[in-house]
């Protein structure tokens, strides 16, 4: 089958694309400096977190034309993710502390609780240097540091309040940061996460399709399938790719796992567990990984949307000396469960540590400017509040960072009323939200959220800490 690039760019972070452009002045201000001394491989992300050092498995970077933003993400295989943002991308020296004037930003995602940001409200600031911008080899190098900061939570998952109520913070840092000729793909339909979601009008579900290479040749298939199973009462999805010979590339995936970066560590399975199996079809033992992963973009159980990219190492799991099979490069997209059309209606968040129970929900379509906008409004009737997401018709698979309000009609908002008709709306500053999928010929959307609710214009400077944030709905 030819190959279909699936734009994948994880678990992206980015505040809107509504800032003036920054200029690459020298910085006023006091920051977390970085080491010129630090030093990466050409390829290589590198960084320093807290006492740990930060070696990123998958880099990529995108240069977004339309809003002259660059990000650049090193991931780990356990789950950490360093973003970074910048705008106006160029040789010298940027702040990433986050502010309403440009989009430059440092986001530390840990494996486990909430992500560490640059807020510049609450301490986090930061610097990059960027040592090459290389527009005709599309290569970027540089060195950074920040300092993140997230809201301190008690044993019991509460916010830790000051004396007149005001949440606490915890920091992060992260020092030594280097990455070296790091290739960057160009994006110019204006969006900042995910193979699209600048807010067109028609957008429509990508077709099935695989692709991997196989010791550097590619795996040539000639049908790609998905078989639903029941193994030892545990729900299983074997995704097989067959070429001309008979030869195979098979993963087996629990239905529910999720989305995310996972292991292949199981040599041999009993049928319940995450595997990846290769055959030659010329007569070879199957293959079995002896390292590599699988980073899950998109799952949904309910429409059938299922999507990642894979890369690992077999052999015989019999015969550890046997000959190695480098399956690399590896890409799918598929919907197993076609002609789905409506999902029953989730939202859930917590306000404050504390379950948001809404009575009424409403789902519409809205145009702002040339761009439609979905706004999933909740209201709670019995406690006087509402709960609304904001984002692009179109938006696609990824981790977004939340705006206060639309400058340019590609932000993704969140918004809190904590008492309707008495209260100013209390806007997301920062926050995140993930779309774990999108059936555009169904409508049916999944996602997460969370982020922290402050006034917009600064008079109350009462928080509102929005958490566990998980939603399914029907776009018209």
């Amino acid at each position: 089958m030819k190959r279909i690039k699936l734009l994948n760019w994880m678990l992206i972070a980015l505040i809107a694309f509504g800032f003036s452009a920054c200029d690459n002045e020298p910085l006023e201000g006091t920051f977390v400096s970085d080491d010129p001394g630090s030093t990466a491989e050409d390829g290589q992300f590198i960084a320093t977190v807290g006492a740990s050092d930060f070696v990123a498995e998958i880099v990529n970077a995108t240069y977004f034309t339309a809003t002259d933003v660059i990000i650049i993400n090193g991931v780990k295989s356990n789950g950490e993710v360093i973003t970074l943002s910048v705008g106006a991308p160029a040789l010298g020296t940027f702040s990433l502390t986050a502010a309403s004037t440009t989009p430059n930003s440092a986001t530390y995602f840990p494996t486990q609780g909430d992500f560490y940001y640059t807020d510049g409200i609450n301490g986090g600031t930061g610097q990059m240097d960027i040592t090459e911008f290389d527009t005709d080899e599309q290569l970027v190098s540089g060195t950074f540091a920040f300092l993140g900061v997230r809201p301190q939570l008690d044993a019991n998952g509460d916010p830790v309040l000051d004396s007149q109520g005001n949440p606490l913070y915890e920091s992060r840092t992260i020092s030594d940061g280097a990455f070296s000729k790091i290739p960057y793909d160009i994006n110019d339909t204006g969006d900042g996460g995910g193979d699209g979601g600048d807010g067109g009008d028609d957008p429509t579900d990508p077709e099935d399709s695989f692709f991997a290479n196989v010791d550097g040749a590619e795996f040539e298939d000639v049908e790609f399938i998905v078989n639903e199973t029941v193994v030892g009462g545990i729900e299983m999805l074997n995704v097989i790719a067959t070429r001309a010979n008979g030869g195979t590339i098979r993963i087996d995936i629990p239905r529910d796992l999720g989305v995310g970066i996972f292991d292949f560590n199981v040599p041999i399975s009993d049928g319940t567990d995450l595997i990846a199996i290769y055959t030659d079809g010329d007569g070879g033992e199957s293959m079995t990984p002896t390292s590599g992963f699988i980073n899950i973009t998109e799952f949904s159980s309910l429409t059938g949307k299922l999507a990642a990219t894979f890369n690992f190492e077999a052999t015989d799991p019999l015969d550890p000396a046997s000959p190695v099979a480098f399956i690399t490069d590896g890409e799918f997209n598929i919907d197993f469960i076609p002609g789905s059309t409506t999902a029953e209606t989730v939202f859930m968040a917590d306000i404050n540590a504390e379950a948001y129970e809404y009575t009424s929900l409403e789902v519409t379509e809205e145009p702002l400017d040339d761009v439609t906008i979905v706004t999933i409004t909740t209201i709670d009737e019995v406690n006087n509040r509402s709960l609304t997401l904001r984002f692009p018709n179109d938006i696609t698979v990824g981790t977004y960072e939340m705006s206060p309000s639309f400058e340019v009609g590609d932000e993704k908002v969140g918004l809190y009323n904590p008492d309707i008709g008495s209260s100013v709306l209390f806007a997301s500053n920062p926050g995140t939200l993930t779309i774990s999928s999108y059936e555009l010929s169904s409508g049916i959307i999944e996602g997460s959220f969370s982020f922290m609710a402050m006034d917009p214009n600064g008079i109350d400077i009462t928080v509102y800490e929005i958490t566990n944030g998980t939603f399914v709905v029907n776009v018209p």
